[in-house]
């Protein structure tokens, strides 16, 4: 994947930003936002893109960008490729606006209560609840087998969010789902979303299997 590093002068700062070249115009969006803040931009600068941070560093009189390596270790690790972070960005922004609702808050490091065994799952049944836990994000993932009886205890582990996707990609365009919403994806793809209210319905049916 061909990259690109952006240069954009702001003050008496210079912001450099490296992504894959198809993501420039969003690189570009975010620099924006940064010039717009100038007291701001200082080695050490965190700002909120999505569902993870930007951090600022000092490097060769310029600032660099970069963010939690989402493809290695993003709890403890950084990349100056902020291609990762971008690419969930944009893959979280689509279903809310088809689904007709705002979308809601969700952090990388938050966790996901799920399934034993979700890193083989094809299919998946992911609902959310409203959180009074700060490290828990609300989302419930599963799978599509209907059952009388819930799953034991011992079957959920807490996973953190960043890891879900990491392991399984396409569930990152459901997390920034409100909560009282179950979304059904098979083979990857979003096959229908409920709103989970006192009288369920439809929020998004795919036109493909509808």
């Amino acid at each position: 994947m061909d990259t690109a590093t952006i240069t954009r002068d702001v003050g008496t700062h210079t912001l450099v930003a490296t992504a894959a070249t198809q993501f420039a115009p969003i690189v570009e969006d975010v620099l924006g936002v940064l010039e717009g803040q100038t007291e701001h931009l200082r080695d050490g600068y965190v700002l909120q893109f999505g569902w993870g941070p930007i951090f600022l560093r000092a490097e060769e009189g310029a600032l660099r960008l970069s963010t939690p390596d989402y493809r290695g270790n993003a709890a403890d690790d950084r990349t100056d490729d902020l291609t990762a972070a971008i690419a969930t960005q944009v893959s979280q922004r689509w279903l809310p606006d088809a689904a007709n609702v705002a979308p809601a808050e969700v952090r990388f490091d938050q966790e996901a209560l799920i399934l034993r065994g979700w890193e083989d799952l094809e299919d998946f049944e992911a609902s959310r609840e409203v959180s009074r836990i700060e490290i828990y994000s609300g989302w419930f993932i599963c799978s599509t087998e209907e059952r009388d009886e819930p799953y034991p205890r011992e079957d959920i582990l807490k996973v953190p969010l960043w890891q879900v996707v990491q392991r399984q990609p396409q569930l990152a365009q459901v997390l920034a789902m409100p909560p009282d919403t179950l979304t059904i994806l098979l083979d990857g793809a979003v096959d229908r979303v409920v709103a989970l209210t006192d009288e369920p319905h439809w929020l998004y049916l795919n036109p493909d299997t509808a």
